[in-house]
């Protein structure tokens, strides 16, 4: 049983419980994390796997869900899917956030209940789970605080820009501090927002956006939009 078989089985199971409008929900999420998959999960495969993945992806147009099977699901895929591919890639609000939240983690339970998901990762993906049900869309609704600030704000002068994934270091009541390690590496604080903002953040999330310095501080000039970094591993 490949991935895109053991998918259609969840819903089809779920269909006896569900009323049409749920039905829609479920099948679009399953959609999105098949999407997901198809387009990330080779790139934690071992080289044996990998070799097995190029082999049937160039000859015979497989995607990963057509190859392996639900056992290669780990808890770093959920939360890749969830913490960052949905807040990055899909455009949609915080109520079809937290319902893909749900949804994932019916799965889950699914696959734990076939046998299909040992213990071990069951475990540590419903702790994530846990964190990801608040986590996923308060990062939303902080993307969209920063986005009515940058309007409400507007910064007509600054002598210095800079664009980028932004880690939040620290946090004080409406100041940032944050840093740019993707490709220049640089720290700049404070970055000034509103108080409202930072009681929805957290250290270790990462913001999206443009700042601008005006004298010794920063504030964001354009963007934005927030995702959480895994904390499992591959």
């Amino acid at each position: 049983m490949n991935i895109e078989t053991a998918f259609k089985e969840f819903l089809i199971e779920k269909q006896q419980i569900l009323n049409t409008e749920q039905q829609k929900d479920y099948e679009e999420v399953i959609d999105l994390f098949t999407q997901f998959l198809n387009s990330y999960a080779y790139l934690g495969l071992d080289t044996e796997d990998a070799k097995l993945f190029d082999n049937l992806y160039n000859t015979a147009d497989k995607e990963f869900c057509d190859i392996f099977g639900p056992d290669y699901i780990g808890t770093y895929d959920v939360e890749e899917f969830l913490g960052d591919y949905m807040l990055r890639e899909v455009l949609t609000d915080v109520d079809f956030l937290k319902t893909s939240v749900k949804i994932i983690s019916e799965l889950i339970d699914w696959l734990h209940l076939k046998n299909i998901m040992d213990d071990e990762d069951y475990n540590e993906s419903v702790n994530i789970l846990y964190e990801l049900k608040y986590d996923v869309p308060t990062a939303r609704e902080l993307a969209i605080l920063l986005i009515e600030y940058i309007k409400s704000h507007p910064v007509n002068k600054y002598t210095e820009e800079l664009s980028g994934d932004f880690l939040i270091d620290e946090i004080e009541p409406g100041i940032f501090w944050l840093s740019e390690d993707l490709v220049l590496g640089q720290a700049l604080g404070p970055v000034i927002v509103s108080q409202e903002i930072t009681e929805k953040a957290k250290v270790g999330w990462t913001i999206c956006a443009t700042v601008g310095k005006t004298d010794k501080v920063w504030k964001p000039i354009g963007g934005a939009y927030v995702y959480l970094n895994p904390t499992s591993e591959e």
